[in-house]
């Protein structure tokens, strides 16, 4: 073990919270880079669909901070999910797998994640929205939720709040 690399995850915050911490800034980073690939090819949904969905009017930032708050609330989910001692298991062991024996800690969060994103894609906007605009008897918001480019930004949301969560956390001190 001696000629061992360290890896990022071998750094981080620690403590019995670290997970919060962590899944708050990555989420938070996830939702930016998801909101600056949908926002470069369908410029109102995060300024004025997002806060439509509340059934808001648009203002200057409330998009993007509800956006932001998501990001942040799903990425603490994310942190609590992935720091469970099943799935830490898994993220720290070396599976039998061949596609995982040379991959990480740090990779499989990032495919955990991407993961995770297009659950929250399958799950939030095909289900939940028209679920509910069809209950409170709303109409739905114009939303590209059915579009591959919504899905490319939940999977990029879930890739970088992976990857960005593996840098911050030290996996080894929550496993314990």
């Amino acid at each position: 073990m001696a000629n061992r690399r360290p890896s990022p995850v071998d750094y981080g915050f620690r403590g019995p919270l670290n997970w919060v911490l962590s899944g708050a800034i990555s989420g938070v980073a996830g939702a930016i880079a998801f909101g600056a690939l949908l926002g470069l090819i369908y410029p109102d949904v995060v300024s004025v669909t997002i806060p439509s969905l509340y059934g808001l009017e648009a203002m200057q930032g409330m998009g993007w901070g509800l956006h932001l708050l998501h990001g942040l609330v799903f990425g603490v989910v994310f942190g609590f999910i992935v720091t469970r001692k099943s799935v830490l298991r898994f993220l720290i062991s070396n599976p039998n797998q061949r596609h995982f024996q040379q991959q990480g800690p740090s990779m499989r969060l990032t495919v955990l994640g991407m993961c995770y994103g297009l659950l929250i894609w399958l799950s939030i906007p095909l289900v939940l929205l028209p679920f509910s605009a069809f209950l409170s008897g709303g109409t739905y918001p114009d939303f590209p939720a059915a579009t591959v480019e919504s899905l490319l930004g939940h999977l990029t949301f879930g890739g970088v709040l992976g990857f960005i969560f593996a840098n911050f956390i030290n996996i080894s001190a929550s496993a314990k």
